[in-house]
């Protein structure tokens, strides 16, 4: 079934195609009640659709595990943008060689009711929600710019804020210029804004879109930076067909420096970057022996624990004034 539903087929002479994504269950007891096996058929066809789609999951007990839990996710970031909770952090980014603050990526954080501030993680599934991940985005965006607009006017020069942009935001075909209206309305100029996206972005349905909205938005002075770069299906491809400006080196390859795999892609990430005009952005530095790795290898910029946890907005002039060679004290 599957295997003849993804076949190629024409209507009114143009060649289309179709993903499937089958959920089974099977009846291991011959008492089983046929309602009981439709649901949980759903629920491994829930399963198939969060591991990519276009494939079969036979129903297994931890599927229905898995989907309390991402709804559960769901339930929390509908109650965190109800009750406005939802609030960006700051993480410096830093000039390795002066010191110097270059800019800051604006981390999404929000307040449990008794668990206090949290990291996205307890609300992960939000963000393959259409709906949801394009209403946090708006809430994201709207504290930034308010931020931005402050530190502006108090003569803060905070380089730039990044934002990160999730695969469903870019579903709404008109999410550039509307992003490109609010910083006109805010009266935030283009160049203070970068926009992060994942490789994700360029796979899978609505890649069209992407394509277009960076175009727009890299043509109006905002910087693209493609996340997590070398840890999934990124390519060369991608650099070339998208307008990016920067590329993040995963926190994952900075763990161990001195393995010697770790080692080859950041040198050639670095090396990938020099040759295309790219900044390249080492996340998760934590020590001094991983910066001066970066330092030898001729990486530019950092960013992580090394020189300050997120902070909030009010603390953002204190952490620039503080000047070169200081960040580390204002962690």
């Amino acid at each position: 079934m599957l295997k003849a539903l993804t076949q190629p087929w024409f209507y009114n002479g143009r060649m289309s195609d179709c993903r499937v994504s089958i959920g089974a269950s099977v009846a291991h007891q011959p008492v089983e009640e046929p309602s009981d096996l439709l649901k949980k058929a759903d629920i491994a066809l829930y399963a198939a659709k969060l591991r990519g789609g276009g494939r079969i999951a036979i129903y297994e007990p931890g599927m229905r595990v898995e989907m309390q839990k991402r709804a559960t996710e769901v339930a929390l970031a509908r109650e965190a943008l109800q009750q406005d909770l939802i609030l960006p952090s700051y993480q410096p980014k830093v000039d390795l060689q002066t010191g110097k603050l270059s800019g800051f990526e604006a981390l999404l954080r929000w307040r449990h009711p008794t668990r206090g501030m949290q990291a996205p993680a307890l609300i992960g599934a939000a963000f393959e929600d259409l709906e949801l991940a394009g209403a946090l985005t708006d809430r994201m965006l709207s504290y930034i710019l308010r931020d931005m607009r402050r530190w502006l006017d108090a003569g803060v020069d905070f380089g730039h804020v990044a934002l990160n942009a999730a695969a469903a935001d870019f579903m709404q075909k008109d999410f550039a210029e509307r992003l490109l209206q609010r910083l006109d309305a805010a009266g935030v100029p283009p160049h203070r804004l970068q926009v992060e996206v994942t490789e994700t972005v360029f796979l899978g349905r609505g890649a069209e879109y992407v394509e277009q909205a960076l175009k727009v938005l890299s043509a109006s002075g905002i910087r693209i930076a493609l996340d997590d770069f070398g840890t999934g299906y990124a390519s060369l491809s991608h650099l070339k067909q998208f307008p990016v400006d920067v590329v993040k080196i995963d926190r994952s390859f900075l763990r161990d420096v001195h393995d010697p795999h770790n080692a080859a892609i950041i040198r050639t990430v670095v090396s990938l970057g020099r040759s295309l005009d790219l900044d390249v952005v080492a996340e998760g530095v934590e020590t001094v022996e991983q910066e001066a790795y970066l330092i030898s290898e001729g990486c530019v910029l950092g960013q992580g624990y090394l020189y300050g946890k997120a902070a909030s907005a009010s603390r953002v002039p204190g952490l620039i004034k503080s000047g070169p060679g200081r960040v580390r004290l204002a962690a």
